[in-house]
């Protein structure tokens, strides 16, 4: 009996072709075009996906941007921004706020250390197609640079009117959680949930 983990369909003409070991040559012999090759699960998106959920951590301490009006000091972190805007009655803008910067990314890092978990450890604690859906859902409801770009706009606009405005630490973990999440995005290969 054939082993079936090593043939592969040509996504061009439908021709099943058995798999080679040299990775470089991995061509449909009667059309030409390359094979798909199914990629593992990368151990880089495990650790930026974890170095994402901590930086985030830490970013819910720190404030973002410092105002100082009228001899006293204005300043939020990422948890601040969504009660004050509860507070002030922007309910929809605050939901959304929460659920796009906080909650989205930080259940995007979690789906992709449950997959790693899973895969590894053998342990279905989640049906497969429940993370698929779960890992492109808060992939693409995750707006974290768009908040980015917001404080940007906000302190370009506020230098004139305000005596003095900086960015806190708290913009620099940002920056550098941004960075994380998108890296764990990149090095995900999405198709290795589905793979048995």
């Amino acid at each position: 009996m054939r082993d079936l983990t090593k043939i592969v369909e040509c996504y061009s003409c439908g021709l099943f072709v058995e798999k080679s070991s040299d990775i470089a040559k991995e061509l449909c012999p009667r059309c030409n075009s390359k094979l798909e090759i199914r990629k593992e699960f990368k151990i880089e998106s495990l650790v930026f996906a974890i170095s994402s959920l901590m930086l985030f951590f830490i970013l819910s301490l720190y404030p973002l941007i410092s105002l100082y009006l009228n001899g006293q000091e204005l300043n939020a972190n990422i948890l601040k921004t969504v009660y004050i805007l509860f507070e002030q009655d922007f309910l929809i803008v605050s939901f959304l706020v929460l659920f796009t910067i906080i909650l989205a990314p930080v259940l995007n890092s979690i789906v992709i250390i449950l997959v790693y978990f899973q895969i590894n450890f053998k342990k279905e604690i989640f049906k497969k197609s429940f993370l698929y859906d779960s890992y492109y859902f808060f992939k693409e409801w995750g707006f974290i640079e768009v908040f980015i770009i917001s404080l940007i706009v906000c302190y370009i606009k506020l230098v004139g009117m305000v005596s003095a405005t900086k960015f806190d630490i708290g913009f620099f973990v940002l920056l550098a959680y941004l960075f994380c999440f998108i890296m764990s995005n990149i090095k995900f290969e999405a198709s290795a949930i589905l793979d048995d």
